[in-house]
């Protein structure tokens, strides 16, 4: 008797016709002694449109961004499971700030294109103009250093690309000065 027959003899088969709803056979196992179907999980549809999903959002932001998809593959596997599946579930916003910005004819940031710009740079703490008066706020809130710390930032500008809102009121700096209550 060959080894291969004393192996067949003394395993018995209880091969079920076909594996339970949401399995599929890939091959045998012995389990117990006894030679079995191997059932394994058929792979989910929706596995693959999900995938299908994110290649399409990798291209859109490879095409937008001018770099290469595998670099953002790349750049993905260094992501944690929980990042992923945020970055699955949230579909990418199609949406330019800086058009929001024109079409509201705003001087600065308005509140729809701080949100638009905030949609599309998650994690963003871009806020919109400190607006109200300066004698209204209270000397050392959050409010009035943040006015401060950005009219003198824009002034620095002003200096720096010689720019006089006397004579070019129109100019972007100067409006977004005069909603800020710069001087």
């Amino acid at each position: 008797m060959k080894a291969s027959e004393f192996i067949t003899e003394s395993v018995k088969q209880r091969l079920d016709p076909k594996c339970w709803k949401g399995k599929h056979k890939e091959g045998t196992k012995i389990k117990g002694g006894v030679r079995v179907n191997n059932c394994v999980p058929n792979e989910s549809k929706e596995l693959d449109e999900e995938f299908d999903l994110i290649e399409s959002i990798i291209d859109t932001l490879a095409e937008r961004n001018q770099v290469d998809a595998e670099t953002i593959w790349e750049d993905l596997e260094s992501l944690t499971d929980d990042e992923l599946y945020v970055f699955a579930t949230t579909t990418p916003v199609m949406e330019d700030w800086q058009k929001v910005n024109k079409k509201d004819k705003t001087d600065g940031m308005s509140k729809k294109a701080v949100s638009a710009y905030r949609r599309e740079h998650p994690g963003s703490k871009l806020k919109t103009a400190v607006t109200t008066k300066p004698s209204k706020l209270k000397k050392g809130s959050k409010s009035s250093k943040r006015r401060k710390s950005y009219c003198s930032r824009s002034r620095g500008q002003m200096k720096m690309h010689s720019i006089s809102c006397a004579k070019t009121p129109d100019k972007a700096i100067c409006k977004a000065r005069r909603r800020w209550n710069c001087e």
